[in-house]
């Protein structure tokens, strides 16, 4: 990740503060569970941000000899975590909606405060589009993470607005129960973040790349054989793969053939690589 997203984070750490605040005012100027429960998940995206910025951090820190691959794999452990954070708060926010549920309680409905809560969902879609833009431009897990969070955010105020809606006419139990949709929506985006996140750094097999490097193999002679091919990833700037070739007897310049490959690697796929070679008559 580049260090020019460490701003964009921040200032998106900053507006989430901004929409904690001001729905937590209105929701507790309204008593509406969904309301409070959609500033809270506010507040877990400003952590989250504050996470992702001290990730980013490392990944701009050379390596070290302690460290010699880098800090590449802190990107989807910063990912991993704020996932937790997100699961943790949906599952949450379920338990206080079942009470809400089966002890409902009078909500306040006010017209400029659905009008203010309607504002915020647009700031959070904005926000969205901005992060679509910069995970185009460099796909990271971390921009992945809060790029669909603030997607999700927009529907859970959508339905946070609806409930806050409904409860004024149809009855108490709508604030419960939309509370128990958002908490799911949000526990369930978390485990898919989760698992993401999880089989990145135990290193899932990367069979996109694998199949461009065999490509880039055959383009530069298609007598070659690929015996194996081993991806080491250390974050998507720091990948090195180990290929096991055999050549035909009658290549003699098996040295040249290897410099070639080296570099269509690195150049192509941004991938450094060492190359064992067997040659078969």
């Amino acid at each position: 990740m580049k260090k020019k997203i460490s701003p964009v984070l921040i200032f998106a750490g900053a507006v989430n503060l901004v929409l904690f605040l001001i729905k937590l005012y209105v929701g507790v100027r309204t008593n509406s569970l969904c309301i409070y429960t959609d500033s809270i998940n506010n507040l877990l995206d400003t952590l989250s941000l504050c996470l992702a910025i001290i990730g980013v951090s490392f990944l701009n820190r050379p390596a070290t000899e302690k460290f010699c691959y880098g800090f590449g794999r802190m990107e989807a452990l910063t990912a991993f975590v704020m996932a937790l954070l997100m699961t943790g708060t949906g599952i949450s926010f379920a338990y206080n909606s079942l009470c809400r549920l089966l002890s409902p309680v009078p909500v306040w409905y006010f017209l400029k405060y659905a009008l203010i809560i309607t504002a915020t969902l647009f700031v959070k879609l904005i926000l969205g589009v901005i992060f679509t833009v910069k995970y185009r431009k460099n796909p990271s897990p971390v921009l992945k993470t809060v790029m669909l969070d603030s997607f999700l955010d927009c529907g859970i105020t959508a339905v946070t607005l609806i409930s806050f809606t409904l409860s004024n006419s149809s009855g108490y139990a709508f604030d419960g129960l939309f509370g128990l949709l958002i908490s799911i929506l949000i526990t369930v985006m978390g485990v898919r973040l989760i698992i993401s996140s999880v089989s990145e750094l135990l290193g899932e097999s990367d069979k996109a790349t694998e199949n461009k490097i065999t490509e880039t193999v055959k383009k530069i002679n298609n007598e070659i054989t690929i015996n194996s091919i081993s991806i080491h990833s250390y974050g998507r700037d720091n990948i090195f793969a180990v290929l096991s070739l055999s050549a035909p007897s009658g290549e003699n310049d098996l040295n040249t053939m290897q410099c070639s490959i080296k570099k269509q690697l690195k150049e192509n796929l941004n991938c450094n690589s060492s190359i064992e070679w067997e040659v078969f008559s």
